[in-house]
């Protein structure tokens, strides 16, 4: 769903900006909803030769279907089985969404056309939790009932190392420090 960044938000990638300062950045990639171009904008704006944005739609948030936009909590009192299906890879999607399967081929898809497009270079990706939640699971060979395994915060940073292979290394993982002291933030929400 498409969803303007909060004040907060703002204020976390202006954060996270800061923090990357000093960092390389050879390419940059977001999701095509605005939340993640503005995002990303908002790092590139610490950077005086930043590189041009590119919008790629295979970066976007997991489609939920019928699902989408409701919340968990709301889910898991109208279909528990569904729910429960959907988060151990059992059901395919939730009603009208988009699978596992999916979401993780095309994350991956768009991380390593990136990767092969900047050989040795400093990628920006912005995306989103769940989507990233799916990326890592993708690129590190795990099951697809171990899809929802991690917790991703709002403007963490991980950073991968991605070969020409295709195979990827997690150097760090939902690094938040540039977030202390932003004040309204909240954790990062897992599904299960």
């Amino acid at each position: 769903t498409e969803t303007a960044l909060t004040s907060v938000g703002i204020a976390q990638a202006q954060a996270l900006g800061r923090k990357l300062a000093d960092t390389r950045i050879d390419a940059a990639y977001a999701s095509d909803l605005s939340r993640a171009g503005d995002t990303a904008a908002h790092i590139l704006a610490a950077h005086p030769a930043a590189p041009e944005l590119h919008i790629d739609p295979r970066l976007r948030e997991m489609h939920y279907g019928e699902w989408e936009s409701l919340p968990s909590k709301t889910l898991r009192a109208r279909h528990p089985e569904l729910v429960r299906d959907f988060l151990s890879a059992r059901s395919h999607s939730a009603p009208g969404g988009e699978t596992i399967v999916e979401i993780r081929s095309r994350m991956a898809a768009a991380v390593r056309d990136a990767a092969a497009a900047h050989p040795d270079g400093n990628i920006l990706v912005v995306s989103h939790g769940q989507a990233i939640m799916a990326l890592l699971a993708e690129l590190l060979s795990l099951p697809l009932e171990s899809s929802w395994s991690f917790s991703v915060a709002n403007t963490s940073v991980s950073r991968l190392n991605i070969g020409r292979s295709g195979r990827a290394t997690i150097l760090s993982f939902n690094e938040m420090s540039h977030t202390e002291g932003i004040e309204g933030q909240t954790t990062a929400q897992a599904w299960a």
